[in-house]
């Protein structure tokens, strides 16, 4: 298990959400939580960490986008995407 925690954390239909944690086990998201104290085993990642059902999977996949424009809350010419694992 693997876990995640960026400034924002983008679900689909629901919008972004501020400091999460995402919980990844191969590959794929478990669950995702507010970051409201340190928790051990978590790798801060810079950016929006969006989850995606890309290729009509059931289940959520995890991407990185960095650098982020937080004023706009839009990504940035330079804006780079990497999936979580």
């Amino acid at each position: 298990m693997k876990r995640f925690a960026s400034h924002y954390l983008f679900v689909p239909d629901m919008g972004f959400l501020k400091q999460y944690v995402v919980e990844l086990e191969e590959g794929r998201v478990v669950r995702y939580f507010p970051l409201t104290e340190e928790i051990e085993s978590v790798e801060w990642m810079p950016g929006v960490i969006v989850l995606s059902t890309e290729k009509a999977e059931k289940y959520f996949s995890a991407f990185l986008l960095f650098p982020f424009d937080f004023t706009t809350m839009q990504p940035v010419a330079e804006t780079q995407r990497r999936q979580l694992r």
